[in-house]
């Protein structure tokens, strides 16, 4: 299980997200991200990473070149309240 947190200093946030598992012959987790302004609205998720070998990629694409932060915690816990969600 994961944790992503992405965040622009003022401006649109525009990414595209892919998280691969397993191996080649799982179906990769993908998704694109917009947000009119990624310091007012910052955009998280946590996903779980079944298997054991996993990989991220975080592309920017936002055309006008707007700086992207982003930080992923790893291995949460079940009782975290940051994914405790119920």
């Amino acid at each position: 299980r994961m944790q992503v947190f992405m965040k622009t200093d003022g401006g649109p946030l525009n990414s595209y997200v892919e998280l691969q598992w397993g191996g080649p012959d799982t179906v990769p987790f993908k998704m694109n991200i917009y947000v009119e302004d990624g310091s007012v609205r910052p955009f998280s998720f946590v996903v779980e990473t079944p298997g054991g070998s996993n990989a991220l990629a975080i592309r920017n694409t936002d055309p006008s070149g707007i700086p992207l932060s982003a930080s992923v915690e790893l291995n949460l816990e079940e009782n975290d309240p940051i994914t405790n969600l119920s």
